[in-house]
């Protein structure tokens, strides 16, 4: 018999196709997300439910028993697997993607599969419902059955994997705070108004169960997945990145880490550790440190850095050993995160920079000056001007070898402590060291323009390094027999920066020289031709100062700036310091 529709429409039918609508519509905008975590399982969650409520809103139009029939047996089994697709989402946003992969998950799926199973070969056992009638109810025709034990099982099932994601969010909610808030609560509070339509229908709760009430609540259900997954955006910033980097970030480091209770117990590592020290394995968790480690445990709670030597095989690695606390929330110690960081090749290069720092210092300044001295004899002896000139190469060589030598051990000396901050005369730093360099290089002039009473609070030994390399630096590249180096002193920042600018005349300081120190780096290729600069950089560095060059037709103007250090309150005033 062809279909019939009643001539007096129901509310309850437009509820459901309007609802079936709404779900539609938010599928196809969702669908752009489907590549995220958890939207693909949405989107089919989704589907299922706009399937449920377009079914059933046709099929309350419809009097064919047939027909009515099969949009009934439609829309049931689409709500059966609209748990577990939800679920499905749930594990996979908010950073469970391993379970929802997982054997157990796929297990569960088989509860709507053995219930569409069920739904379809109904006719032959009655397993699912039995006493199928046309009735009318609230204006329109409607479908009266009663639940046996396998719809029962269905779809309680159903409800019980909408309510585990439902959970999942609501832990999302309290673990991450705000960042994620509005867009979970808006989706887990959406589920409610479907759920207790679904409920009322399960249970039979007076006449109003014979409508499936959850096709109609899924309007607001709708209105608050909408407002999240379109106003709020919920599919570009997915809890499951940092669910996911909580639970990874300790085996994403490329050092040995480990955890320990206030007992210290070890209850926690990476792989690397793993791989590192031998007895850290599954079975040692819970086991005292102790019994783990062959080094003293202590060393794995200490403020400070500590260093240990691990032998593993034929080779040994040296570590430094950081130790973190574990507070709770009422701010107790609980435990201690610990960092292995390997410094084998630091402490070798260490060692290999001590051995060569002092083969500078001693012998290759030993030979040099042997080197000098037999090429002065040489010179001295000879009549042969062409040995005469060789000779003296070799001693113009051999002497800036060794002052390279000398600024090298000066500047090694130099950084065995750290800086010494007093207050500063820079007119007697400076002339201090235009006296030396005027002396040492016969013809050059420094002509200093600087106020009596400037005063910095700094560290003198530092600051004069770094004006020796840099003034000599522009009296050697001047270019001319007499050059003039000039010194202009200045504040900056308000009286807090010290401002000294260095010029020279000529061709100034070779751009091969300073290019190398503000990339940072030395190679084959590219490299200056001493150490005076890095010096100066250096130097410079070590009292939180900094260094620029300005090249011009006329020169360079090397430009230091020097933070003037305050006294801390209650000290003594600066002008009754003893100035260096």
């Amino acid at each position: 018999m062809t279909a019939q529709l009643f001539g007096a429409v129901s509310w309850v039918p437009i509820g459901a196709l309007a609802a079936g609508g709404a779900l539609c519509a938010l599928v196809s905008v969702l669908w752009q997300y489907r590549e995220e975590p958890g939207a693909r399982w949405f989107i089919a969650a989704l589907s299922a439910q706009a399937a449920w409520c377009l079914a059933y809103g046709v099929a309350l139009f419809v009097v064919d028993p047939q027909v009515r029939f099969a949009l009934e047996v439609a829309s049931v089994l689409a709500i059966s697997w609209v748990g577990y697709l939800f679920l499905g989402f749930a594990l996979e946003y908010t950073g469970h993607g391993a379970i929802r992969q997982s054997r157990f998950y796929a297990l569960l799926g088989g509860v709507p599969l053995v219930g569409t199973a069920l739904l379809l070969t109904n006719p032959w056992h009655t397993l699912f419902w039995e006493n199928a009638r046309l009735t009318r109810a609230y204006g329109s025709v409607v479908l009266e059955y009663s639940f046996e034990f396998g719809g029962y099982a269905v779809l309680v099932t159903g409800l019980l994997y909408a309510g585990v994601g439902v959970f999942l969010l609501a832990e999302t909610i309290l673990s991450y705070g705000p960042l994620y808030r509005s867009e979970a609560a808006a989706v887990a509070v959406s589920t409610l108004p479907p759920a207790v339509g679904i409920v009322v229908w399960l249970a039979g709760l007076g006449s109003a169960s014979v409508i499936q009430w959850g096709t109609v609540l899924s309007l607001p259900h709708a209105a608050l997945d909408a407002y999240a997954f379109v106003g709020k955006r919920m599919f570009e910033t997915s809890p499951a990145t940092r669910r996911v980097a909580d639970e990874q970030a300790i085996d994403a480091l490329p050092h040995p880490v480990v955890v320990i209770d206030d007992s210290e117990r070890l209850v926690d590592f990476n792989t690397e550790a793993e791989v590192v020290f031998e007895d850290v394995t599954p079975e040692a968790a819970g086991t005292h440190v102790s019994e783990v480690f062959a080094f003293d445990a202590t060393k794995l709670r200490g403020e400070e850095t500590s260093y240990l030597t691990v032998a593993g095989g034929e080779s040994r690695r040296e570590f430094a050993v950081h130790s973190s606390p574990l507070r709770d929330a009422a701010g107790a110690t609980v435990g201690h995160t610990v960092l292995f960081l390997d410094v084998t090749d630091e402490r070798e290069r260490e060692q290999r920079l001590e051995v060569l720092t002092r083969v500078l210092r001693h012998n290759l300044r030993n030979k040099l000056t042997a080197v000098m001295g037999y090429a002065t004899t040489i010179e001295a002896e000879t009549d042969d001007e062409q040995i005469r000139e060789f000779a003296d190469r070799i001693e113009r060589n051999g002497a800036d070898l060794t002052e390279i030598g000398e600024k090298a051990r000066a500047f090694d000396q130099l950084q065995q402590s750290d800086p010494h901050y007093r207050p500063v005369r820079v007119e007697r730093v400076l002339d201090s060291v235009a006296t030396d360099l005027t002396e040492r290089y016969a013809g050059a002039t420094v002509d200093v323009d600087v106020d009596a009473d400037v005063r910095v609070i700094t560290d003198a030994d530092h600051l004069r390094l770094a004006l020796e390399n840099v003034i000599e630096n522009a009296i050697e590249h001047s270019g001319v027999s007499n050059p003039t180096v000039w010194i202009d002193i200045g504040f900056e920042d308000g009286g807090e920066t010290l401002r000294i600018d260095v010029r020279d005349e000529g061709p100034g300081i070779p751009d091969t020289e300073i290019g190398v120190l503000a990339s940072g780096s030395e190679s084959r290729l590219d490299h200056g031709s001493g150490i005076g600069l890095w010096i100066v950089e250096w130097s410079l560095r070590r009292i939180g100062g900094s260094v620029s060059f300005e090249q011009s037709e006329t020169g360079t103007r090397v430009r230091l700036l020097i933070p003037d250090r305050s006294p801390p309150r209650g000290t003594a005033d600066v002008g009754s310091r003893q100035s260096a």
